[in-house]
């Protein structure tokens, strides 16, 4: 081999941004001057340059130049040991070219920021800022946060661990900021505090980087504020007046409406009592007379005794049995996309005047649920509608002897109650109520 070359086999450390001279020792072995030129390999390529560019050396003779390495100082050039290489032509021979090898230990460096915003927050319950931590160094940052104000009147929800930061990236971290205690009333209250933003320990060899103070100010405000106020007393005006309205004019207008729409149908009613009583008297005279001479009370002495009449009940002249109060539950259960039907029958020699209705719908399901009465429907409402519906008829519903009131229930999706096991099927009752004659 006519040429060779030499680098120093330690190590060699540089800090990003700074720069670092290696010597590299060229011998030319050979019977002719021999010029060489240089060519860095590997990584440090793109930031290291021979100085100088190029040497000639007489046969038999040795020289030096200088391998510059300038790393830039930037996030892509990470901390540790790299590899590199010159390779060195013979522009003579080069056939005999030659490439030394060395390492370069790339130092790490820290550049590290952070900031809080807002600088200013406000709100009643308090309000919530932001941290951003910027890492502009080649190696990972952890960071832990923590807060404190001068008075310790405030708390902070801080993230239970540390922030990791990789180089060239930023981390935003929320952290509410509330008062311990809440301002009912009066002017608003400034707390001034400060965010601690602490990295961890780097690497080996990394320097040590001091915490970064965020100051940040809450200006709490009382929770009932002087237009709130105003508008609570506006609203009670309204509603005063509106009841002033309600009792000093329209409701004796409803009670004289409701007095004459009634008026007639109480005069009917007391017309038809005095004709019963009327004819429940007559019956009476009618039983208790004789059937011999003259038109006197007692029998003749030669009238013979008459004979005794018994009437039955509902039978005959008279006043008729009173009505009792009725009521009655009907539940049905259908699974989704079923249905499910419950009825009651009125007995044989009864009339059910029906005159309210509650439906319950206790899980919220979904779906239609319909009441008929002697196989005619008289309501159909949806599910979904409803969690308790009432229904009042002025005017009676019959459903006479051997009639039937039906409940069905068509599921569609079963609800699914606030507490309580989930159900499986959809569940609706039915409470009606009335007279039973």
């Amino acid at each position: 081999m006519t040429t060779s070359a030499h680098l120093d086999a330690s190590p060699t450390s540089v800090l990003p941004g700074e720069e670092a001279r290696i010597p590299l020792e060229i011998r030319n072995s050979g019977n002719v001057v021999e010029a060489y030129g240089f060519e860095v390999l590997g990584p440090a390529a793109r930031w290291s340059v021979v100085e100088p560019a190029s040497i000639s050396l007489y046969p038999d003779t040795a020289g030096q130049v200088e391998l510059v390495v300038r790393p830039p100082r930037d996030t892509t050039v990470p901390p540790g040991e790299l590899t590199y290489g010159v390779r060195v032509l013979p522009r003579e021979q080069p056939q005999h070219q030659t490439v030394p090898e060395g390492v370069l230990h790339i130092r790490p460096y820290a550049d590290f920021g952070a900031e809080l915003s807002p600088r200013m927050g406000t709100g009643r319950g308090g309000a919530t800022f932001q941290a951003a931590i910027d890492n502009r160094g080649n190696y990972p940052v952890s960071v832990a946060l923590s807060g404190k104000d001068a008075g310790e009147l405030l708390k902070f929800k801080l993230p239970t661990g540390a922030t990791v930061v990789d180089p060239g990236r930023a981390a935003f971290v929320k952290v509410p900021v509330k008062p311990k205690r809440l301002l009912w009333r009066g002017t608003p209250v400034t707390h001034v505090f400060q965010l601690h933003a602490v990295p961890a320990a780097g690497p080996e060899g990394a320097p040590e980087v001091p915490p970064v103070a965020l100051d940040g100010t809450l200006l709490q405000r009382p929770v009932i504020s002087p237009g709130l106020l105003r508008a609570l007393l506006l609203l009670f005006l309204v509603l005063a007046l509106l009841a002033g309205l309600w009792f000093g004019l329209l409701r004796p207008v409803v009670r004289s409406a409701a007095k004459e729409a009634v008026k007639e149908p109480v005069k009917a009613a007391q017309s038809h009592a005095a004709e019963a009583k009327k004819e429940a008297e007559k019956a009476k005279e009618n039983g208790s007379g004789g059937g011999g001479g003259g038109g006197g009370g007692k029998p003749g002495p030669n009238a013979s005794p008459s004979p005794s009449v018994s009437v039955k009940p509902g039978e005959g002249p008279g006043p008729q049995p009173q009505a009792s109060l009725f009521a009655s539950r009907l539940t049905a259960s259908a699974p989704a996309g079923g249905t499910d039907s419950a009825t009651y029958k009125v007995p044989d020699d009864k009339v059910l005047r029906l005159t309210d209705l509650v439906l319950e719908n206790p899980q919220g399901d979904t779906g239609t649920v319909t009441i008929s009465v002697g196989g005619k429907p008289l309501l159909a409402p949806a599910l979904e509608n409803f969690r308790e519906q009432d229904f009042h008829w002025a005017s009676a519903i019959l459903a006479g002897p051997k009639q039937e009131i039906t409940v069905t229930v068509t599921c569609r999706t079963v609800g699914r109650p606030p507490s309580g096991p989930v159900p499986t099927r959809c569940s609706t009752a039915a409470l009606f109520s009335g007279t039973l004659e």
